[in-house]
């Protein structure tokens, strides 16, 4: 507890510090060295990032240094910057930074998203409403939902820990007897008997667990158990989820909503038909990580379920890497519901990194192959929702390769979990830079090369970038 508690007061400190030196004084710029014609390469750096550090281009600092491919920079590398001295310090500037980005997401978050506090529960829109303002999309309408929740733990690094939990606490209430949480909880929403219709992903506990590490909350952590192992429990016990033919026991989703990846063309789906004909691997990844989550709560509590979901996560772990992983492509695919991988390389089969799946040299080959400079899934802002490669990919096209801030946060606290800080840093930077400037740069999803924002303005996952950004190492 006493760490955790620290964290907390660390975090607070820090927020009081930043927001007073922003809002009572202009920041000044970084005093000049002395003449300095080179800039050392810094964890998690792009040229592009270096360019605009020093005001000059990408083509210049590659004319400059002989490099061919702009990609490819190394941490220690000298760059020499043509034209004009280098800055004082590169800290300097990350520093501005973090200050930036806390900023922007507090002011972000104190728009009108809470909707209706009842009790413990907070009921949210996707999009910030004013009273007496009218309704006309769905995303303005009154509702909780998973990946949407996943803005909580921006809220928990605010210290805003009421909201935070209340927005866990309104998917308690609406537990069913059988232990499903439904797709969608709303403030009429109460407890039914039987799940049979769609479903909230299993992500809950996770969230409660990342919550729990800002605030701290003892008597949270012991609700959130309780309703976590009602909900595994649900999961493999009770749900009609688990094909034990073709699959051999890993789970599946029951329709297309439920992914939250809802592209009825998207190639992941089409190839078996529909989503419910596979065994996801976004899916089985985030059934691990939560049982894994509600194993570390219940070790905190003391409690001797810890063992159970230790091994549900454990046995899940090594059917997916005996059933999904691919040696020859070093990458998870799903498996069809009629035998066979799936062969259409996505971003969930990125999602094994986030759950802890792969051993150190499956990560190695994953992330290095895949994310890193010449990957299908290095892009120059962020990260693709779909393989470059992969037919249909558009880096502007929805789940066909935009860039979504909710999963590309989980995948970025993997890629952290395995000591893949640059390439963390190298998906997450742009988005920090973008939402840093200023206020309007906070939507649903994003061109994965371009950063040219879509859909739904002020959408509330775009606060993920905090954590995101924490778990990268951008953020202190």
């Amino acid at each position: 507890m006493t760490s955790i508690i620290s964290r907390r007061r660390v975090n607070q400190a820090l927020a009081s510090i930043l927001m007073t030196t922003a809002l009572l004084a202009t920041p000044q710029a970084p005093a000049l060295a002395v003449q300095q014609e080179e800039h050392v390469v810094q964890p998690g750096e792009t040229l592009s990032g270096i360019a605009g550090l020093y005001g000059t281009s990408v083509a210049a600092l590659a004319a400059s240094n002989g490099i061919t491919n702009a990609d490819i920079i190394w941490v220690g590398q000298p760059i020499k910057i043509p034209g004009r001295a280098a800055t004082n310090s590169v800290v300097t500037s990350q520093s501005q930074n973090a200050v930036n980005l806390r900023i922007a997401v507090d002011n972000f978050l104190q728009q009108p998203f809470i909707q209706r506090t009842i009790g413990e529960r907070v009921y949210y829109s996707f999009t910030p409403v004013k009273p007496g303002q009218p309704r006309l999309y769905w995303f303005q309408s009154i509702r909780n939902h998973g990946h949407e929740n996943l803005s909580a733990l921006a809220y928990a690094s605010l210290d805003r820990c009421k909201e935070a939990q209340g927005m866990l606490h309104a998917f308690y209430h609406a537990q069913n007897a059988d232990g499903g949480f439904p797709y969608i909880v709303t403030a009429e929403t109460g407890a039914g008997i039987t799940t049979k219709e769609n479903i909230t992903l299993p992500v809950l506990a996770w969230q409660a667990l990342q919550i729990y590490n800002y605030c701290g909350d003892a008597n949270f952590l012991r609700t959130s158990l309780d309703a976590g192992a009602r909900n595994d429990d649900w999961w493999w016990l009770h749900s009609d989820r688990r094909d034990h033919g073709s699959c051999q026991g890993l789970f599946f989703w029951k329709e297309l909503w439920e992914t939250v990846r809802d592209d009825a063309t998207l190639a992941t789906w089409t190839a078996t038909g529909g989503a419910e004909n596979q065994c996801a691997v976004d899916l089985n990844a985030y059934l691990v990580a939560n049982a894994r989550a509600l194993a570390t709560i219940a070790r905190e509590l003391g409690d001797s379920r810890a063992a159970l979901f230790d091994n549900r996560a454990t046995e899940l772990s090594e059917l997916m890497n005996k059933m999904m992983w691919n040696a020859e492509d070093s990458f998870y695919y799903g498996v069809a519901r009629r035998g066979g991988q799936v062969l259409i390389r996505d971003i969930g089969g990125l999602m094994p990194l986030y759950a802890g799946v792969p051993s150190s040299d499956q990560a190695a080959a994953l992330v290095t192959r895949h994310m890193q400079a010449g990957g299908d899934f290095h892009s120059g802002f962020g990260l693709p929702s779909l393989g470059k490669s992969e037919p249909g990919y558009g880096s502007a096209l929805r789940w066909q390769g935009g860039m979504w801030p909710s999963l590309t946060m989980m995948i970025v606290k993997g890629l952290a979990d395995y000591g893949y800080l640059e390439t963390a840093q190298h998906i997450t930077r742009p988005l920090v830079e973008k939402i840093g400037a200023g206020p309007g740069h906070f939507w649903e999803f994003y061109d994965s090369e371009t950063g040219l924002p879509s859909h739904a303005q002020n959408y509330i996952w775009a606060a993920t970038v905090l954590p995101m950004a924490e778990f990268a190492g951008l953020q202190p």
